[in-house]
């Protein structure tokens, strides 16, 4: 690795540790994450605590959020929030899997819940004919519903994350 890029690297390490916020997040910002993101008041708390204390996330620069600032305000957001809207797609991809069938048929599994709110949402972003099917399972919260998807559905949900990013 060029010595350099490992410089850079540890000084946003070095960076985000001395941002990290180990206090609990208060009832704004909850809301805030709820809102936006369609989390419930555990989801926000937890993903809130998780982005806080991650040293090694990618936080934007002080000239991308002042370029920013404006418009993402305007639509609700604080700093933290935008930057959280640019991981969406590592948030889905992590509470996501990959199954297949009796028949040998891939799945892609995603866990119902944020902006992925329900199988109807999946099924406008998608452009399917019918609602996916839909499966209870469990993770850290408790029970919780996951849809299943093909490959092309797949791509889709991920291209409209990206478009969540954007906005």
């Amino acid at each position: 690795m060029d010595p350099f890029a490992e410089l850079e690297e540890l000084e946003r390490l070095a960076q985000n540790a001395t941002m990290a916020r180990p206090d609990d997040p208060g009832y704004n910002d909850i809301a805030r994450w709820c809102t936006l993101f369609k989390y419930s008041h555990l989801e926000a708390y937890q993903l809130l605590v998780a982005h806080r204390s991650d040293v090694t996330r990618i936080a934007i620069s002080d000239d991308h959020w002042e370029l920013v600032r404006a418009e993402r305000e305007a639509a609700g957001h604080d700093r933290e929030s935008y930057e959280h809207s640019l991981t969406l797609k590592d948030v889905l991809k992590s509470q996501s899997t990959v199954v297949h069938d009796e028949d040998g048929v891939k799945w892609f599994v995603f866990r119902l819940g944020g902006v992925l709110e329900s199988a109807e949402k999946v099924k406008e972003i998608t452009g399917l004919e019918k609602v996916p099917k839909v499966t209870w399972g469990e993770n850290e919260m408790g029970q919780v519903k996951f849809c299943w998807v093909d490959e092309e559905a797949k791509v889709k949900i991920e291209g409209w994350i990206d478009g969540q990013q954007a906005l």
